[in-house]
C-alpha cells in the first residue's frame, strides 16, 4: 500500500513539473483564496436550499409533475453565476494585479512565453469552472429521480456552457493585458464587472427560455446553427488570445502578424459557415434583408479590426524585419500580415473589397445585385473605407509634425471624425428647419446610418449624387494612404534576408560558424 501510494505521488510530482508553472501557481493560489471558498460554499448552500424549498413547494408534482426540468434551471442559474461571473472576473483581476505590482516584467525576463502566461492563467480558471461543476454535479444527478429530467437536454446546456465560459474567460484576460494607466484602470474594471453582469443577465434570461422548451435534437437546422456558434465562439476565442498575447509581448516584436491571420480566418470561416448553410439546406433560405445583416456584421468586423491596424506605427524593429519570409511569393502574401499601419491599411482594404466578392458567390448574382442590399453593401464599404482611409492618413500626418502621436491619438480623432459625420446633417435643422433645409439635405451624406435606412427603405429619397459623392470620400480615402502603401509593400518586398550561420569549411574541429549575408530579394 505504502509502494503505491509512493508510486503515485511521484507521477503526480512529475505531472506537475510537466504542467504549465503558471497553472500550477495560480491554482493553488486560487484554491487557497477566499474568493474561491466563498464563491464554493455559497453555491452548496444555495443549491441545498433550492432542493429544500423546491420540494416543499413542489408537493405532488415530484411525482406527476415536471419537477425535474425546473429544478435544473435554477441549479444552472446558481452554476451560470458562478462560470460566467465569476471565473472570468477573478481572472481579470489576477492578470490586473500582475500588472499594477509589475511582476509583469519579471516574468517576462524568465522562460516563460507571453503564451505561456496566457494560458496558464486560462487553464487556472478552467480548473475552477470543473470543480463547480463538481460541487453542482450531484444536485444535478438529484434532479434525475424526478419527472421531467431531459438527459440530452442537461449535457448539451453544459457542455455549451464550457464554451462560452472559455470565451468570456479569454475576453476578460484579454482587457486585462491591454496597458492601462492608472486613473483608466478604475474605469475599465467598472465596464468589466458591469459587461459580465449583462452578459449573465441575458444568459439567464435565454437559458430559463431554452430550457423550458423542446430541444429539436433530430434538427438539421438545429445543429447548424448550434455548430456555427460553436465555430463562431472558439474563432473569438482565438482572436482573444492573440490579443492578449501580442499585449503581453514587448514592443519590438511583432504583435501584428497573430491577431490579423486569426481576423483572416474568421472572415474565410464566416463565408464558409453561410456556403454551408444554403448548401445543406438545399433551398434559398435567407433573403434580402439577411443578405444586408451578414454583410453589415462582416463589414462591422472589418471596419473594427481595420481601425486599430491602420493606425499602428509604419516603424517596424530589425527583430521583426529578420522574421519576413525568405521566398519572394511568400513575401509578397505576407505584405498585408506584416506590421504598420500602411499595411494595416492595406490588409483591411483587401478585406472590404472582398466582401460583396464573397456575397456575391455564396448567395448568387441574381439574387445579391436585383435587389437594394448589392447597392447597400457597396455603400457601407465605401463608407468604412473613406473613414478608415481619412483617418490613418490624417494620423500620418501627426506623427510627421510630432512624435508625441501616438496611435491611440489617431484612433481618437477617427472615432471623432465619425461622431461629427453623425451629427453634423441634424445641425442647420437646430436653428432653423425650413431655410436650412437644403443644408440638410447635403450634410446628410455624411451620415452612414440615415443612407443606409433610405436603402432598406426601396432606395427612397437617395439621389444619385450623394452615392457618387460616398465613392469620390472612399477614392480619396484609398489616394491618400496609396503612396504609403505602396511604401510598405516595397519595404517588404525589398528588405535583405537576415545573416544565416553556416559552418566554416575549414579548421581543426570542423564545427566552427561564419556569417554569410543573403542578398536582398
Amino acid at each position: 500500500m505504502s509502494i503505491t501510494i509512493s508510486n503515485s505521488l511521484e507521477w503526480l510530482e512529475r505531472v506537475g513539473d510537466w504542467l504549465n508553472p503558471i497553472l500550477v501557481k495560480e491554482t493553488r493560489q486560487a484554491l487557497k483564496s477566499r474568493q474561491f471558498i466563498v464563491t464554493f460554499l455559497l453555491m452548496l448552500i444555495a443549491s441545498w436550499l433550492i432542493s429544500v424549498f423546491g420540494v416543499l413547494m413542489a408537493g405532488e408534482a415530484l411525482e406527476f409533475g415536471s419537477a425535474g426540468r425546473s429544478f435544473f434551471i435554477f441549479y444552472y442559474d446558481v452554476l451560470a453565476l458562478a462560470i460566467f461571473a465569476v471565473v472570468p472576473f477573478t481572472a481579470y483581476r489576477g492578470l490586473l494585479v500582475e500588472r499594477e505590482q509589475t511582476t509583469l516584467e519579471l516574468l517576462n525576463i524568465t522562460s516563460l512565453s507571453p503564451r505561456q502566461l496566457v494560458w496558464g492563467k486560462l487553464s487556472s480558471a478552467m480548473v475552477q469552472v470543473f470543480i463547480y461543476y463538481s460541487a453542482i454535479a450531484p444536485f444535478i444527478a438529484f434532479t434525475s429521480m424526478l419527472q421531467g429530467f431531459d438527459l440530452a437536454l442537461v449535457v448539451f446546456a453544459l457542455l455549451i456552457s464550457i464554451v462560452i465560459a472559455l470565451t468570456l474567460t479569454m475576453l476578460a484576460l484579454m482587457m486585462a493585458a491591454v496597458p492601462q494607466s492608472k486613473h483608466v484602470q478604475g474605469g475599465a474594471t467598472l465596464v468589466m464587472f458591469g459587461g459580465l453582469l449583462w452578459v449573465i443577465g441575458a444568459i439567464l434570461v435565454t437559458a430559463a427560455e431554452f430550457l423550458n422548451r423542446t430541444i429539436p435534437f433530430d434538427d438539421r437546422d438545429f445543429w447548424m446553427g448550434t455548430g456555427s456558434f460553436v465555430v463562431g465562439a472558439l474563432s473569438y476565442f482565438f482572436l482573444f488570445t492573440q490579443i492578449a498575447v501580442a499585449h503581453l509581448t514587448f514592443e519590438s516584436d511583432n504583435r501584428s502578424t497573430g491577431i490579423r491571420l486569426a481576423c483572416s480566418g474568421q472572415f474565410v470561416l464566416y463565408w464558409l459557415a453561410l456556403w454551408a448553410a444554403q448548401w445543406f439546406s438545399g433551398r434559398t433560405m435567407f433573403h434580402a434583408g439577411d443578405y444586408a445583416v451578414f454583410c453589415t456584421f462582416c463589414a462591422i468586423h472589418c471596419a473594427i479590426i481595420g481601425f486599430f491596424s491602420s493606425s499602428e506605427v509604419d516603424y517596424v524593429s530589425r527583430r521583426v524585419r529578420r522574421g519576413y519570409p525568405r521566398g519572394g511569393l511568400l513575401r509578397f502574401l505576407a505584405v498585408p500580415f506584416c506590421p504598420g499601419g500602411n499595411r494595416g491599411f492595406l490588409y483591411a482594404l483587401l478585406h472590404l473589397a472582398l466582401i460583396p466578392v464573397m456575397a456575391t458567390l455564396v448567395f448568387g448574382p441574381g439574387r445579391f445585385w436585383n435587389d437594394w442590399p448589392g447597392f447597400w453593401t457597396l455603400l457601407m464599404v465605401s463608407y468604412v473605407v473613406a473613414y478608415l482611409g481619412l483617418g490613418a492618413a490624417f494620423g500620418r500626418l501627426l506623427r510627421m509634425a510630432s512624435s508625441e502621436v501616438k496611435p491611440m491619438h489617431t484612433r481618437v480623432i477617427t472615432l471623432i471624425a465619425f461622431a461629427v459625420g453623425l451629427i453634423v446633417p441634424y445641425l442647420p435643422g437646430v436653428f432653423h428647419h425650413q431655410k436650412f433645409q437644403w443644408v440638410t439635405d447635403l450634410l446628410r451624406v455624411t451620415n452612414p446610418i440615415d443612407t443606409l435606412d433610405r436603402v432598406s427603405n426601396g432606395w427612397g429619397g437617395l439621389m444619385g449624387h450623394e452615392a457618387f459623392v460616398i465613392c469620390v470620400a472612399a477614392a480619396f480615402g484609398v489616394l491618400f494612404n496609396l503612396r504609403p502603401m505602396v511604401a510598405g509593400i516595397v519595404e517588404v518586398l525589398r528588405e535583405p534576408l537576415a545573416p544565416v550561420r553556416q559552418p566554416r569549411a575549414s579548421g581543426p574541429d570542423g564545427d566552427d560558424e561564419t556569417l554569410k549575408l543573403q542578398p536582398a530579394e
